[in-house]
């Protein structure tokens, strides 16, 4: 994310970017993550959209972020693959 410092210079604080940093690092450190420089910028600029978009709750930007990645940047898989990695980022569902 600090890579890509001109996609939030002068709109974030720095603790903002920190957490932003620490989801991307999880993100794209997956193993169905496809890791290139094009991949990398367009997920820290769908984070950074995400979160100005009001997602500030970490564990729901992450998840967000997850499912967002899965969809757009994922190495080529069968469909039934996806859609089971995706479901790790599912919410479990309330129990009430």
């Amino acid at each position: 994310m600090r890579r890509y410092h001109h996609l939030v210079e002068g709109v974030l604080q720095p603790e903002e970017i920190d957490n932003l940093q620490r989801i991307f690092d999880v993100v794209i450190a997956q193993p169905w993550f496809a890791l290139n420089e094009f991949n990398r910028e367009a997920f820290a600029a769908e984070l950074i959209k995400l979160y100005r978009s009001g997602v500030v709750d970490f564990a729901k930007l992450h998840q967000l972020a997850g499912l967002a990645a899965i969809r757009s940047f994922s190495r080529d898989m069968p469909e039934e693959e996806r859609k089971a990695l995706g479901l790790l980022y599912e919410p479990p569902l309330d129990q009430h």
